[in-house]
């Protein structure tokens, strides 16, 4: 009599399903790839939304602009070292779970390049995004969740990413920059000074 599978490989199994119906909803197919271009630009624009580079280019911005403000580059620090901890976190869990792409590489991600999905980096460089927004910039925090949207949708819509990996990535984000941001602000020269 063959083994039935477990209750948590039934669970799993029910929510790749739906994960996989999802994906295929909000994927672009290739007639509409050919009818709807510009809907094409925009979610290749949002699918690098959330590069490293590209964030990594906005810190120097803020860096330089921080010129001789202490508490500024405290912040600008913590936000670097939530970026690189969500990094080698996700780059783990990928490391472990190997899920494949849904795509088969398109766009940038192809042979050589990052080939798991799960969780997505964007995703969790999204979260992180969110929850320092308003350390970043008191007016960036109204626009982010626009800009988390794009980049999610995005993921989803060129075939880099479930729908999972970006909801997943998202939450580790919030997760971790939550915790990071409140331990770093604890632990502020400000925050020291003031317990003095």
């Amino acid at each position: 009599m063959p083994k039935q599978p477990s209750l948590l490989r039934r669970l799993l199994g029910g929510l790749n399903r739906i994960d996989v119906r999802l994906t295929e909803r909000l994927s672009l197919t290739n007639p509409e790839r050919r009818r709807h271009p510009l809907l094409v630009w925009t979610a290749n624009i949002g699918a690098h939304a959330g590069d490293s580079l590209i964030w990594g280019a906005i810190t120097a911005v803020l860096w330089r602009r921080a010129k001789t403000d202490a508490a500024r580059k405290w912040t600008l620090l913590g936000w670097t070292f939530s970026l690189i901890a969500a990094l080698l976190v996700t780059l783990g869990i990928k490391g472990v779970v190997k899920r494949r792409r849904p795509g088969g590489g398109r766009f940038l991600y192809g042979r050589g390049a990052d080939v798991h999905s799960f969780p997505s980096g964007h995703g969790s460089r999204a979260g992180i995004i969110l929850t320092w927004a308003t350390a970043l910039h008191p007016g960036f925090a109204s626009w982010a969740p626009l800009l988390i949207a794009w980049i999610g949708w995005s993921r989803v819509a060129t075939g880099v990413h479930y729908v999972g990996d970006v909801l997943a990535g998202l939450l580790l984000g919030v997760g971790m920059g939550g915790v990071l941001r409140k331990i770093w602000h604890k632990s502020s020269p400000k925050a020291e000074t003031k317990g003095e």
